[in-house]
């Protein structure tokens, strides 16, 4: 597989931008199936916050909040499920789905998330992506947790295989039952996944994640030692960088289904 069908880390930037362009033309991609607690919906991203219900839309563009002791479930149009844990912030930022090609960017922004992407499509470029400040998954189909932390983020993978990539960019191909730690200028090794970790990962999404650096689900955190160290980013910001499945254009058979993708019109 070619490094450029791996090359996944985008601009948060650029796809705000979007967010505004695409707003007249939004469509449901997705719809709660889950609402315990208080689950705030900013639509295209803009106050007031609605209170979430089960069978409520979601497009692309739109928020989704979960406050303290709350957890929200979405099923998108592809069969993905995706469950915010307590106290996370998540934005759809690009969806589009025609049964033969996906093209998918969430950026969470706080707290946990577990994925589940069902379907895999017969593509080799990840296809499903998914962004923090620090790193971004790239993924065709698995499940796996992503949890945001000041500085870092950790990537638990229990079935499937995914691209973690940082800042700089710089990808690692992590197999099922590792996870590791992805700073935006190194990724530490990775580390086999236990039974207690993933019982710490359900209840992390019952209670939320701690605001601290020093948090870790698996006791003794990382391995010692640099792990895997890149050239530090010589940006202030972000890399503008687009992944190649999102320059290429979906050919829709179905109008209402497509949704536009960045730089679409």
């Amino acid at each position: 597989m070619k490094r450029k069908c791996w090359m996944i880390f985008g601009i948060f930037a650029a796809i705000t931008i979007w967010f505004t362009a695409a707003a007249a033309q939004a469509a449901p991609v997705g719809k709660f199936i889950m609402v315990q607690g208080h689950v705030d919906l900013l639509k295209q991203g803009k106050l007031p916050a609605l209170a979430a219900k089960v069978n409520d839309g979601v497009e692309p563009g739109d928020v989704i909040r979960t406050k303290s002791r709350s957890k929200a479930q979405v099923q998108f149009m592809d069969d993905t499920s995706l469950t915010l844990g307590a106290e996370s912030r998540m934005a759809v930022a690009d969806f589009a789905y025609d049964g033969r090609q996906r093209r998918a960017t969430l950026n969470l922004y706080r707290g946990i998330v577990h994925t589940v992407v069902n379907k895999i499509l017969q593509v080799q470029e990840p296809d499903f992506i998914m962004q923090t400040t620090t790193a971004a998954v790239g993924v065709r189909g698995t499940e796996w947790y992503t949890l945001v932390k000041p500085n870092s983020t950790l990537v638990y993978l229990p079935v499937g295989r995914l691209a973690v990539e940082t800042r700089n960019p710089h990808f690692f191909i992590l197999d099922a039952g590792f996870w590791l730690e992805a700073f935006k200028d190194r990724l530490t090794a990775p580390r086999r996944i236990t039974p207690m970790d993933i019982n710490t990962l359900e209840k992390l999404m019952d209670s939320g994640v701690p605001e601290s650096q020093d948090f870790q689900v698996t006791p003794g955190g990382p391995p010692a030692g640099p792990g895997i160290t890149m050239p530090k980013d010589p940006e202030s910001g972000l890399p503008l960088y687009v992944p190649p499945i999102y320059q290429m254009p979906i050919q829709r058979d179905k109008p209402n289904i497509i949704t536009p993708g960045p730089g679409q019109k």
